[in-house]
């Protein structure tokens, strides 16, 4: 089990690893050229070829809808470029050195005032040319192109399930240059960013789970078993005493017959006092020392009770023990002394 989560985990890192390398290809116009599916539109189809490591491998001369799809079938992982016969529109432009950590949201705000299109219009990347610290400006080269250019094309391979990710042509200088199709936004780019680091981190910590967890719960059980070790000690050592108390006590047996015959007593005493009293009395209280019964409890009338109880040969001089009162609801409240026994 532990084995294949590791391999699991391995494989979802070299994937993230592997996207994160793509993604990292395609940022700036001087970025590396990367590995791509090249596709160059045409009037009798589309050229397609696969560039690897700088050499470029002919895939199809003019590949129609049907064949261009087919072709890509297999190829859903590669990236695609467009390759555009036309040629980029570039300018220079200076903006104060604060502007580069937020560059692409300035030119995008900028655009309409750079160019002749809006934002939403082109498709752009910008190269830093140069910093001049003394007159904190920033020399930025702009690369665009307008999107009803290439728009239709975009349309039609995606038609055929071809979504290029960039374009790649020649600017005025003859030097090719690279834009990104799908541009976002810098705060998304941002917010993707954070959750890049957020998966790293998830997997890290899922990473340390797999090994610290069986580890920790081996720790929790053993500590467990002590804890319960250690309560059930003292009834234990309690138990031993007591066996050798026993062992050691022989007279333990008769304190034992004792107690036993004075639970029968007052077994007794309770079954004739139930059958004495009657239903229209209660006891509050019930103390019997060397004998002497002492009864508290209530009754409608408790001068009748003295009677009773002296018709009971097992209850001895029955009497008063104190003044009868009479409480709020009218019964009589009253204290009995009597001896008891055969």
């Amino acid at each position: 089990m532990l084995s294949e989560l590791m391999t699991w985990w391995i494989r979802q890192m070299t994937d993230l690893l592997t996207m994160l390398l793509q993604r990292l290809g395609l940022k700036g116009i001087g970025a590396a050229v990367p590995d791509a599916v090249l596709l160059t539109p045409g009037s009798a189809g589309t050229r397609v070829e696969r560039r690897r490591k700088g050499r470029i491998e002919l895939l199809a001369a003019e590949a129609d809808a049907a064949a261009l799809q087919s072709l890509l079938v297999g190829r859903r992982r590669d990236r695609l470029v467009l390759l555009l016969p036309s040629r980029l529109l570039v300018c220079e432009t200076t903006l104060p050195v604060a502007a580069q950590t937020g560059l692409d949201r300035v030119l995008r705000y900028e655009m309409d005032r750079l160019t002749p299109f809006a934002a939403d219009d082109v498709l752009f990347d910008h190269r830093v040319l140069g910093v001049d610290r003394a007159q904190a400006t920033l020399r930025v080269e702009l690369a665009f192109v307008p999107r009803v250019w290439v728009q239709p094309v975009l349309d039609r391979l995606k038609a055929c399930g071809a979504v290029p990710v960039a374009l790649e042509a020649a600017g005025p200088d003859g030097v090719v240059r690279r834009l990104p199709i799908g541009r976002q936004d810098p705060a998304r780019r941002v917010r993707e960013r954070w959750l890049w680091r957020l998966s790293l981190a998830t997997c890290g910590a899922l990473a340390a789970a797999c090994i610290i967890v069986p580890v920790l719960r081996q720790s929790l059980a053993l500590a467990d078993a002590e804890d319960r070790i250690a309560v059930l000690r003292p009834e234990v050592a309690q138990v031993e005493a007591l066996r050798r108390r026993m062992a050691l006590e022989s007279a333990g047996t008769g304190r034992i017959a004792t107690a036993r015959q004075q639970a029968e007593t007052i077994l007794e005493i309770l079954g004739v006092l139930t059958d004495t009293l009657p239903d229209d009395t209660w006891l509050t209280s019930l103390t019997l020392r060397q004998r002497t019964l002492v009864m508290e409890g209530h009754s409608t009338a408790a001068t009748k009770l003295i009677a009773g109880m002296a018709a009971d040969s097992r209850l001895h001089d029955p009497a008063f023990a104190a003044p009868v009162l009479r409480d709020e609801t009218g019964s009589e409240v009253f204290t009995i002394r009597a001896g008891y026994g055969p």
